[in-house]
């Protein structure tokens, strides 16, 4: 079985992003899971607000099954937008996916009111589209509707965005740091790591890219021979090693800048500590020289008033 299917950014990040800041005229569904499992409660509606999900045991999976359904693929099926309706996929090589009782052996359009069953005894959900007004997005709120980017937008992408917010908070931190920097070497360094963090973001990129490639070849290995699959599997456990190494460094890039940051903001309070200190110091001369008017006005018209006394008073 072959399709063209593939997970994209835009249909989950990019369709989040849409759905929460542009809602007006997006539409939902609902997943009504109709069997008990460790994650879904039979009668608990899920609703999607994303252009593509992928259903299975798998961690990256938006609608996700626990490790006892073990008829259920780690990828076992995706839900895609199409046109103004949606389709499923199927993605196991192993593990059929039914819709109204039929299995399905490639793209297929999803109604209102039809049943998913991920293989014959597998969990069993309904798929609904609200009539109405109640059909649209912007009929959620908002904190559910962020609540949900969460759940169904970043988890395919949780890695490769959280080094991305690491750049993004370090490049912020960079330019709050940049107006109180005023050593030459702590920019140096600055821009030193965030470029070390870019790169490594790449890296990062490419290592999920990688392993989700090799998940799947090791799905698709399990028709092929013992030495194949112990191949796949050698290379998929390298890759998240180097994964697991990726993000290690980020983290202790993170630390570098953020100890620069701290040197800066240091070097900052001394300094303004001496703008205080200079401040204080100018009040005083400032204070010393009202008091020596001071002094100098009295002490005049004191001579003065001697003056009077000895000459008699100045007409």
């Amino acid at each position: 079985m072959e399709n063209n299917y593939k997970r994209t950014v835009a249909g989950s990040v990019g369709a989040g992003m849409a759905s929460v800041f542009n809602a007006s005229g997006r539409q939902y569904y609902i997943l009504e899971h109709k069997t008990e499992s460790l994650y879904h409660h039979a009668g608990e509606s899920q609703k999607i607000i994303v252009d593509q999900i992928e259903m299975g045991r798998d961690s990256a999976c938006q609608v996700r099954f626990d490790e006892s359904q073990e008829t259920v693929s780690r990828r076992h099926a995706a839900i895609v937008k199409d046109g103004e309706g949606w389709k499923i996929i199927p993605l196991s090589t192993t593990n059929p996916t039914f819709v109204n009782g039929s299995p399905i052996q490639g793209e297929t359009k999803l109604n209102s009111g039809d049943e998913i069953r991920l293989s014959s005894k597998g969990p069993l959900m309904g798929f609904i589209i609200p009539q109405g007004k109640q059909s649209m997005v912007s009929s959620i709120g908002m904190t559910e509707r962020l609540n949900l980017f969460r759940q169904q937008a970043l988890r395919p992408y949780k890695t490769a965005l959280w080094i991305m917010a690491v750049v993004l908070v370090l490049a912020v931190g960079g330019l709050v740091a940049w107006n109180i920097i005023q050593s030459k070497k702590t920019e140096k360094i600055l821009l030193e790591k965030q470029a070390q963090i870019e790169s490594v973001k790449q890296d990062l990129n490419t290592s999920e890219q990688l392993i989700l490639d090799l998940n799947q070849e090791l799905i698709d290995s399990q028709e092929k021979s013992a030495a194949e699959q112990a191949r796949v599997k050698a290379e998929l456990n390298a890759a998240r090693a180097n994964q697991a190494r990726l993000i290690e460094q980020a983290q202790q890039l993170n630390n570098d800048i953020q100890e620069a940051l701290e040197k800066a903001n240091d070097a900052s309070n001394s300094a303004q500590n001496a703008r205080e200190n200079a401040q204080e110091l100018q009040n005083q001369i400032d204070s010393y020289n009202k008091k020596a008017q001071e002094e100098k006005k009295s002490l005049f018209e004191s001579k003065e008033q001697k003056s009077d006394g000895l000459f008699g008073k100045r007409k």
